[in-house]
């Protein structure tokens, strides 16, 4: 008969949906496209490394290594960037979607507005605040309503 101690528990309630995992949640759009951006800059790095290569003929054997990757290896390391912007782009345009469709469904014009600069725009509550005058303090105020108004399924949505 197996023992299970303290550590092997398994609980299955569900965490809350607190403003904290809201927050969360809605972040994850703007950091995949940061990633993605970065990961398109790594590709065009080394694009220009393979555009700076030029072949060297010679009848002469070469001997010894070069500390610069040969064409082949710069060539895969483009290909297996570009697969991975294409699935993260994929992954993008479904987190956008569900982040998107949980913002429009908030009633209040003012908070959908402020959701839609804070996490679809990356914008901050000095901007929202400035583009909708009002004071920040005030904007910190409507976007903890706007986030208890919100209605996403977290713990669902956050890993899939």
């Amino acid at each position: 008969m197996e023992r299970r101690g303290p550590v092997d528990k398994v609980t299955t309630a569900e965490p809350t949906n607190t403003n904290k995992d809201k927050i969360k949640y809605l972040k994850r759009y703007i950091l995949l496209d940061r990633e993605i951006e970065r990961k398109i800059r790594e590709a065009e790095h080394w694009r220009s490394r393979l555009g700076n290569m030029t072949a060297q003929y010679s009848t002469q054997p070469k001997g010894g290594g070069s500390i610069y990757p040969k064409e082949e290896v710069i060539i895969a390391k483009i290909v297996d960037l570009e697969n991975e912007i294409d699935a993260d782009i994929d992954r993008l345009i479904t987190i956008r979607d569900g982040i998107k469709a949980a913002i429009d469904a908030v009633e209040d014009d003012r908070e959908r507005l402020l959701l839609q600069y804070r996490y679809l725009d990356g914008r901050t509550f000095e901007w929202i605040a400035s583009e909708m005058n009002f004071h920040w303090q005030w904007i910190h105020r409507l976007h903890k309503k706007a986030l208890k108004k919100l209605e996403i399924n977290v713990c669902r949505e956050m890993y899939s």
